[in-house]
């Protein structure tokens, strides 16, 4: 086992100037014994972040060591699989690419908008994806894991914005991206960008189609259906919304059914029907009794639009 050790000064100048032995060395001292093959082994099911977990639980580095692993596992992932896209570069790139769109849209023609696209074009076609042609879904919760709720709303909203704004090209590139990182996004987030460009009866059929496509997941559904309230189009989330949780209640799909029931009452409220919402009552009281039946001993969520 190597000797060389990693000083304390390494959370203020990261890890990139130290040698791979002292970082091994580190890992070694403090209960975590990984070589260049365990690594790759590991890497084979699991990426930076979910490698650092597993160390944990025998990780005895306290004090200005104890997030050591998560650095530590970042790094050697670099070095030893430098050809393979990493959750963090996608999260860098993500986080560059909002940056640089927030400031085109406070009015900064100077705004690196050109090249933030195409790093984040060029990184795209490195990301390990599924049959489907689909990001592998563990490599995006890692790369998102690291964005709060008020970078996920800035995120949920850029494109309409940028659309809003006459940036027509980039809300569109950038809505194409959402819906590929994204799936269950797929033709909803483009959809809105359209509405935000005047085609709002286009944008509504798109919708509609994806609420009612049984091919798609219960999510991507749910998505389509908040798209539509969104764009206050309450007549059509009746429309859709009323088989969608027929469908529910015959999968019984509890917590879809719940979501469903929310976004129908408020689509009730808003046209003023008054008929329509006792009735949602009833629905409601009979799936918050199967869910409970179901879930017992589960303390309902909160399930609000």
């Amino acid at each position: 086992m190597s000797t060389d050790r990693v000083d304390k000064a390494w959370q203020r100048k990261g890890l990139k100037d130290y040698s791979t032995e002292a970082i091994i060395g580190t890992l070694g001292h403090y209960g975590v014994q990984v070589s260049e093959a365990d690594f790759r082994q590991l890497a084979e099911k699991k990426y930076p972040g979910s490698i650092a977990e597993g160390w944990m639980p025998q990780w005895k580095g306290t004090g200005q060591f104890a997030p050591f692993p998560y650095a530590a596992a970042g790094e050697l992932w670099r070095r030893w699989l430098s050809d393979r896209a990493a959750p963090y570069d996608l999260s860098e790139g993500l986080a560059q690419l909002m940056g640089s769109l927030g400031q085109l849209l406070q009015g900064s023609q100077q705004a690196p908008v050109g090249p933030a696209f195409e790093r984040m074009n060029e990184l795209r076609k490195r990301l390990p994806v599924n049959d489907k042609g689909e990001p592998e879904p563990g490599f995006m919760q890692e790369a998102l894991r690291v964005f709060d709720e008020r970078a996920a709303r800035a995120f949920d909203d850029l494109a309409e914005m940028l659309a809003k704004a006459g940036h027509a090209g980039h809300a569109d590139a950038f809505a194409d991206l959402e819906e590929f990182l994204l799936p269950d996004r797929r033709g909803v987030s483009k959809s809105i960008v359209r509405a935000a460009r005047g085609e709002r009866d286009a944008a509504l059929e798109d919708l509609q189609k994806v609420a009612s496509d049984g091919s798609r997941s219960p999510l991507s559904r749910v998505l389509a259906v908040d798209g539509l309230l969104h764009l206050g189009a309450n007549d059509k989330v009746t429309a859709v919304g009323r088989p969608l949780l027929e469908e529910a209640e015959r999968t019984q799909d509890w917590h879809l059914a719940l979501d469903l029931v929310a976004r129908l009452e408020h689509a009730h409220k808003q046209l003023g029907d008054r008929t329509a919402l006792a009735a949602l009552a009833n629905d409601r009281a009979r799936v918050e009794k199967a869910h409970d039946e179901a879930h017992p001993g589960h303390r309902r969520h909160q399930h609000q639009h």
